[in-house]
């Protein structure tokens, strides 16, 4: 019999996101030829602080903290009524080899929608909030989409969601409802010292406040508002510089070189993230690639997140890895497991600097001291990709052909170097040296 459970996406997290399964039965052939098991796994847009879940009943805890939960586990329970639902009609409906989890998410998503919109109508009167939950399923489904048409990404949809959370609890705080009239400058500053109370990290707040932003212009595009308090120069998204870090090339040799002959999934891990490291590609784009990308010295591939084209050389590790595998790689795990293996082979290849990491909650400047490779992520390697070669003197606009960075600006933003390295790179300019000068 078919039921669905809610689970958190990471409970090691301050706040993870909440996804429904459906488990029924259902295989697909590998590449092996061996069926596999699947499963619907469902994202809700829903995000949640670990500490309020019931494990054991699979929704929010009753309690004071989370004054919010009925409506919240309502929510849940009505993405549960949908997925059973759409289900159930394909069985009766004699559909059932076509019951696969794409086919079942995107009827769940029409559904859902449609639900939605014979619930709420937009008018000049839907609530703030109403209106972001109508966004939400809208983007979710497909029905509103990027500027270049393209689908609103799964980190968007759960962004969206934390921020529809916390506007819900901003409510029930301060007993109103907000309407599109409400956000101005006065509710900017309101909001900003109810999430400092909370002791919400800057970037935290400034996520939210440029999804309220995003919202803001919808509802203006869409005419239900003439409110543009939002686009004054104050009501501004807030930010401060996270702690992130790249590997040098040292480091990379390290790991490289690490004997993982004895633990198959740390050695498939190791391998694609080293590929990451030199092709400076997306998680999304190593998980599609395939040996009709490569040519004798390049990879040709069209990123997913883009739709462009890149074409990156062939650097002499990514050449043997894929020799190695035959010009196929492994099936690439998920990237929150991915993200856990990678931890375990940087301490193993003993990648252990000490790293301060500074960030600032509830107006406090707060630092803690970690070892290097607890800060090892998939993006690590696409970061790495364009820090060393910027630090090997290869021109900015090379590696922004591959990276994909529009300004020279933002590129420059997203290397990681330290004073010290840019101090010796400039070193090595002739202009420090004596010898460039020409005795007149």
């Amino acid at each position: 019999m078919a039921k669905v459970r809610f689970y958190l996406k990471d409970s090691a997290k301050n706040e993870t996101a909440i996804f429904a399964r459906l488990s029924y039965n259902y295989y697909e052939t590998n590449n092996n030829g061996n069926k596999e098991f699947k499963q619907l796994k469902y994202s809700t847009g829903e995000t949640i602080p670990p500490k309020f879940w019931d494990k054991k009943n699979h929704c929010v805890r009753e309690t004071s903290e989370f004054p919010t939960y009925p409506e919240f586990n309502q929510r849940l329970n009505d993405i549960s009524n949908a997925i059973l639902n759409v289900y159930r009609k394909m069985i009766n409906d004699g559909q059932g080899d076509e019951l696969t989890p794409e086919t079942l998410r995107n009827k769940v998503n029409e559904l859902l929608n449609k639900e939605n919109k014979a619930v709420k109508p937009i008018s000049n009167k839907t609530g703030f909030v109403d209106f972001i939950k109508i966004i939400i399923a809208e983007s979710t489904t497909g029905e509103r989409t990027t500027e270049n048409g393209t689908r609103i990404k799964p980190r968007t949809l759960l962004s969206y969601g934390t921020t529809l959370n916390t506007l819900t609890a901003y409510e029930t705080k301060k007993k109103l409802k907000l309407k599109f009239s409400d956000i101005t400058m006065e509710f900017y500053n309101k909001f900003k010292k109810y999430l400092n109370d909370k002791n919400r990290a800057v970037n935290t707040i400034g996520g939210h406040i440029k999804n309220i932003k995003v919202f803001m212009k919808i509802a203006n595009d869409r005419g239900l508002t003439e409110n543009k308090e939002y686009q004054k120069r104050d009501f501004k998204k807030i930010d401060e510089e996270t702690q992130t870090i790249y590997l040098d090339e040292t480091e990379l040799l390290k790991i490289y070189n690490k004997d993982f002959s004895n633990d198959r999934k740390l050695e498939t891990v190791r391998d694609i993230f080293i590929i990451g490291c030199y092709t400076g590609l997306r998680f999304s784009d190593l998980r599609q690639l395939r040996k009709e990308h490569f040519s004798e010295n390049t990879i040709t591939i069209t990123t997913e997140k883009t739709g462009e084209p890149v074409v990156i050389p062939l650097h002499w590790t990514v050449r043997e890895i894929f020799k190695k595998y035959e010009y196929t790689l492994p099936h690439v795990i998920s990237n929150q497991k991915f993200n856990e293996y990678l931890k375990t082979i940087g301490d193993k290849s003993e990648i252990n600097d000490d790293v301060i990491i500074s960030e600032t909650r509830g107006g406090m400047r707060f630092d803690t001291t970690v070892k290097k490779h607890t800060l090892i992520s998939v993006h690590t390697a696409r970061r790495s990709f364009a820090t060393n070669m910027f630090l090997n003197d290869i021109p900015t606009l090379s590696i922004m052909k591959i990276t994909g960075h529009r300004t020279e600006k933002t590129f420059l933003k997203y290397i990681k170097i330290t004073p010290e390295e840019n101090a010796n790179k400039l070193l090595k300019h002739p202009f420090f040296s004596q010898s460039h000068l020409k005795v007149v």
